[in-house]
């Protein structure tokens, strides 16, 4: 699977996420199917809770491609500069649409700072770079820097270490650190009374749905892929783009 392949996966995933975050699938199709319903299908709900595994599916490829970007960049500052314009572009139209701030590229670009900052570090003092980094990782968790916090910042870290790794040892690798990360759900639901449907769900969508995006990563075979003039800013204007037409649409505007 290609670099380009991968990126119209995530691509997709991201939509189906954010489309069914304005308009839920269950709701949607009630409307269409059973106008007349007094309360949610059950049969709708469940097709609901299978399909929100397709949203998670997004966000390892966009944190691989960080690691993947900084890696291959032949110039990092411009890499910077293209995440941080679109960052700004992207912020307002994702306030609009979810209410609060820390899009996801700043997270992406404060990862990509990260992993220059460990080699910077590291070309200082062997382990200093590692050390800073895990620094980052732990004020970015608890000051709630941008979307997924510390924990995306350690995802991007772990793309970039493990990327010679066997397929195998990173199969394992995820198998562990992805439930792990999430260990806040974890630790409510096992200590309070939270043992319900609902609640199992959005446990099981939020620490394992994530490795659907991991899964598809160990398909990739190094190549880009299918090129087209403008390619490298797909993404970056996508992401902007479809969170504004959606907060209008969601607004009626």
């Amino acid at each position: 699977m290609s670099f380009f392949t991968l990126k119209i996966v995530a691509l997709l995933s991201m939509l189906w996420d954010h489309v069914t975050y304005v308009w839920p699938l269950s709701l949607t199709l009630q409307v269409l199917l059973f106008p007349n319903a007094a309360e949610t299908v059950p049969a709708l709900l469940a097709l609901q809770r299978a399909t929100d595994y397709i949203g998670r599916i997004a966000a390892p490829i966009f944190l691989f491609s960080i690691a993947n970007g900084y890696r291959h960049t032949r110039n990092f500052k411009r890499y910077a500069l293209r995440l941080l314009v679109f960052a700004c572009l992207a912020e307002y139209p994702y306030y609009l649409l979810f209410g609060f701030h820390g899009n996801i590229m700043f997270t992406l670009l404060l990862g990509l700072f990260t992993l220059r900052l460990m080699d910077w570090g590291n070309g200082k003092r062997v382990g200093l770079g590692c050390l800073l980094a895990i620094g980052v990782v732990i004020a970015a968790e608890y000051l709630s820097l941008a979307e997924g916090n510390g924990r995306y910042i350690l995802f991007i870290l772990v793309f970039y270490w493990t990327d010679s790794w066997p397929t195998r040892s990173k199969v394992l690798l995820w198998l562990f650190l992805m439930p792990m990360s999430r260990y806040r759900l974890i630790w409510m639901f096992f200590s309070e009374p939270l043992f319900t449907v609902g609640w199992l769900h959005m446990l099981c969508i939020n620490a394992v749905g994530p490795l659907l995006g991991v899964a598809f990563l160990l398909f990739y075979n190094g190549k880009k892929g299918y090129t087209f003039p403008g390619n490298k800013y797909l993404w970056y204007v996508f992401y902007p783009v479809h969170l504004l037409l959606l907060a209008l649409m969601r607004t009626g505007v």
